[in-house]
């Protein structure tokens, strides 16, 4: 006379960055990586057939990754394609950007932090009216807050060994 009980096992992701590559049926290459907290917002990364590098936080809808980092301060085309640049010139001198970057930033409509702030706000929170404060306060508590976003230790040194940082004490 007792209820029947199920045990289910359930897969929890280690806090870290995850990376995959796949093939598309036209053969182009198309990359995505995960950064799993151990509180708080995932932050995932894509390309498409484009080559458009897209970025969806706590798996909302994408947008272009460039809001992400215009909304962290880089708020210039020039900021960001310098921040993404690998030393490669031209024969002239010139700079030679990642396509990705530079399609990315084409499809990207913000020209301001603020503007990115209130674009990504408008992804997290539809329905309610974006304001740049309210915008601001949303960002900073999702990524800034250690209360609400926590790599730890594990996941910390996860993502400092895959980009091969060395470890902070």
């Amino acid at each position: 006379n007792g209820a029947e009980r199920v045990i289910e096992s359930q897969l929890v992701r280690s806090p870290g960055v995850y990376y995959n590559k796949e093939i598309d049926t036209m053969g182009n290459r198309l990359y995505d990586s995960t950064v799993i907290p151990n509180r708080g917002a995932w932050i995932e990364l894509e390309t498409d057939a484009s080559e458009v590098v897209a970025v969806r936080i706590d798996r909302n809808r994408k947008l272009p990754a460039t809001v992400l980092v215009r909304a962290l301060g880089w708020d210039t085309n020039e900021s960001i394609l310098d921040l993404f640049w690998n030393g490669k010139t031209d024969e002239d001198g010139l700079p030679v950007y990642d396509e990705r970057i530079v399609r990315t930033l084409e499809k990207d409509t913000t020209q301001s932090a603020d503007e990115a702030l209130v674009e990504i706000y408008k992804k997290l929170r539809p329905g309610e009216p974006p304001t740049v404060e309210s915008a601001r306060n949303l960002f900073d508590n999702l990524f800034f807050d250690a209360r609400r976003y926590d790599l730890a230790r594990v996941g910390r040194y996860k993502l400092n060994k895959k980009l091969g940082w060395r470890q902070l004490e």
